[in-house]
């Protein structure tokens, strides 16, 4: 079964139980065509929701071993297999650095676009807050310049993520990078 299939799957069993999740990673960026082949499906989801959906998806998939490793600060942190396919789920994502520990703040006004897969609404995470992810996540600027250089093609859509991005403790040369973005 191939990673949508699985996708819409989860999200019809999250579907009307109040809870604030969304896709990021490799599969959002493939929404965007900015990558081919994602890999896994990475699931961000509000702290207040962790317990709510680990509950959830124990009941759908299989429960692997989730180990945090170092820079992660990661508050809830699972992975789950369905169908073959690796899912982690994150809440509380937060990534120790030079300068600090970045934590993305994850709510619902973090869910900035819908897709409809096999007719199931999927939302979405900002490419905004991927960004600055990546450019933190330890071997994977690699996608957030492929992230930077959609951004400066299409625009940001979402500024005030990149401006609340720059409240926290963030290296000087991904700052300067989200400053030019924004200018």
């Amino acid at each position: 079964m191939d990673l949508l299939k699985t996708l819409s799957f989860i999200a019809n069993r999250l579907s009307d139980r109040n809870i604030t999740w969304g896709v990021g990673g490799s599969l959002l960026l493939s929404f965007y065509k900015i990558i081919d082949k994602p890999n896994d499906i990475d699931i961000l989801v509000d702290e207040a929701n962790a317990a709510k959906i680990n509950e959830i998806m124990s009941s759908i998939g299989k429960p692997k071993e989730a180990l945090s490793s170092n820079p992660f600060r990661t508050i809830y942190f699972s992975k789950y297999s369905i169908n073959d396919i690796d899912i982690d789920v994150m809440g509380g994502l937060a990534i120790q650095h030079d300068e600090g520990i970045y934590k993305i703040s994850f709510q619902q006004e973090s869910i900035v676009a819908h897709k409809k897969i096999n007719g199931v609404d999927i939302p979405l995470c900002s490419l905004e807050d991927w960004y600055i992810l990546y450019w933190l996540i330890p071997n994977k600027q690699e996608k957030a310049l492929l992230i930077e250089k959609y951004l400066e093609v299409n625009g940001v859509t979402y500024p005030q993520l990149l401006i609340e991005a720059l409240r926290q403790p963030l290296p000087l040369e991904v700052k300067e990078r989200v400053e030019k973005l924004l200018s």
